[in-house]
């Protein structure tokens, strides 16, 4: 069964990205409102998700605008999986998971909607059954990005 949800922001958010020249990741105060300061590195940023797919929802961005995997050099390639595991480390002791969703898709007919190299990462849990899940795996955000970001960065 295909479930349709409507979701106005993460719509305008790509309107405007397509119109914009400007690379969203690259923009300075995006990334100061979106970055959780406490899992970057020198040549990573790990970012909530504006528009998260499940709650724990973050992103892995590379500091340099990079379009594809074969753009990385050395310093970014030896800091990339010291970066995900801290990113699965937190997640996993904030969501009492060993499972996660990694995800990079390369391209626009890959599902790209941004052109600079990012991974997902999700963390995920034993379903829960509910009116939803009984005909898809749709899963109900509970947690606004922010209030993640927060919770991540808390000293």
């Amino acid at each position: 069964m295909r479930i349709k949800v409507l979701e106005t922001g993460r719509s305008e958010y790509r309107k405007k990205a397509v119109r914009s020249k400007e690379c969203p990741f690259c923009n300075p105060s995006n990334l100061k409102s979106q970055e959780c300061k406490s899992l970057s590195g020198k040549e990573w940023a790990v970012i909530i998700n504006k528009y998260p797919y499940m709650d724990g929802n973050l992103m892995i961005i590379s500091r340099r605008h990079v379009e594809h995997v074969s753009s990385l050099n050395s310093a970014e390639k030896g800091e990339f999986f010291e970066i995900l595991n801290g990113v699965i480390e937190k997640l996993g002791k904030l969501f009492t998971t060993n499972d996660f969703n990694v995800g990079l898709n390369l391209g626009k007919n890959a599902g790209a909607s941004v052109k600079h190299l990012h991974w997902q990462v999700i963390p995920r849990k034993n379903k829960i059954l509910n009116s939803a899940n009984i005909f898809a795996d749709l899963f109900v955000i509970t947690m606004p990005p922010d209030k993640l970001r927060k919770i991540i960065d808390k000293k």
